[in-house]
């Protein structure tokens, strides 16, 4: 993987229509400076690395550059700045993880690891973690789509002590397969017959959670900030089911910050239950 470029002053930006920037370099960043080589960490056995950041939101761009600072993530990754949708913040959404996984499709790569600009990571990044993901990674099965770095997950199952297979919500730190760039190119938002888990909505990452070949790394490396989110509309809309006291509450990026890793934790608890669930469907056909 190259390395991506970054901008003086963080981003150039079209006047209209999204851009594309490396991330924003710090002077006192070894991974930008070069100071100590030994020192840097290396995320080489992925093809690419993009991050999703709305041009109106500057503050969660120039806040996410200190995750990948932190993480050596600075050398690599490439901001993708749309403009944010005029009527729907999950239309706007699904076509921006669309165009990054359309990008990394037309260059041929083998995989594309995306983040949204909230992620935040929970474990330190070291050598021997990055071996980690990269050996998990080559070792997927042939059918995978999407390796979860992060995520909130429904139902899931070992498959290996740091393996789950899973269905999950959130898609803020993932790696993708050319079979999922291919899905996403066929699949702008509407089209019909695409299905959805009805507990976590009708955006991308219920999408997500209805294909095949979904897995997720255990435990989980990065959650999600709790800076505000542009994809839900700020008015408050009434609490009709048990989901919207957290995808309706005021405190809805603090509550999915915070219980993320315990949802991961009770999933993985039951994690016995949703195997032999999934032998049972399997045996009935």
């Amino acid at each position: 993987m190259t390395e991506a470029t970054g901008v003086a002053d963080g981003a150039v930006q079209a006047e209209s229509g999204p851009s594309w920037h490396g991330c924003p370099p710090r002077a006192d960043c070894p991974h930008c400076n070069g100071s100590h080589p030994a020192a840097l960490l290396d995320w080489s056995f992925l093809d690419a690395v993009y991050c999703i950041s709305l041009k109106s939101r500057d503050d969660r761009a120039l806040r996410v550059a200190d995750e990948f600072h932190r993480t050596g993530l600075c050398r690599y990754v490439r901001y993708y700045r749309p403009d944010k949708h005029p009527k729907k913040g999950i239309i706007g959404s699904w076509e921006s993880h669309r165009a990054c996984a359309m990008d990394a499709q037309a260059r041929g790569f083998r995989n594309a690891l995306v983040f949204e600009d909230d992620v935040k990571f929970l474990r330190r990044v070291t050598p021997r973690l990055l071996h980690e993901v990269a050996l998990t990674l080559d070792r997927l099965p042939a059918d995978w789509r999407i390796l979860y770095l992060g995520h909130w997950p429904v139902e899931a199952w070992f498959l290996r002590p740091n393996l789950l297979k899973t269905r999950s919500a959130c898609a803020h730190a993932y790696i993708i397969s050319p079979r999922l760039m291919a899905w996403l190119a066929a699949h702008p938002y509407g089209t019909p017959g695409i299905a959805f888990t009805k507990i976590i909505g009708r955006a991308l990452d219920s999408a997500f959670s209805r294909l095949p070949g979904t897995y997720a790394l255990f435990p989980m490396l990065a959650t999600q900030s709790i800076s505000q989110s542009d994809n839900f509309n700020a008015k408050a809309k009434p609490k009709t089911k048990l989901k919207h006291w957290v995808t309706r509450s005021r405190y809805r990026e603090t509550l999915l910050s915070h219980l993320m890793r315990p949802a991961e934790l009770i999933v993985v608890a039951l994690s016995p239950f949703f195997w032999l669930r999934h032998r049972w469907r399997a045996w009935r056909g």
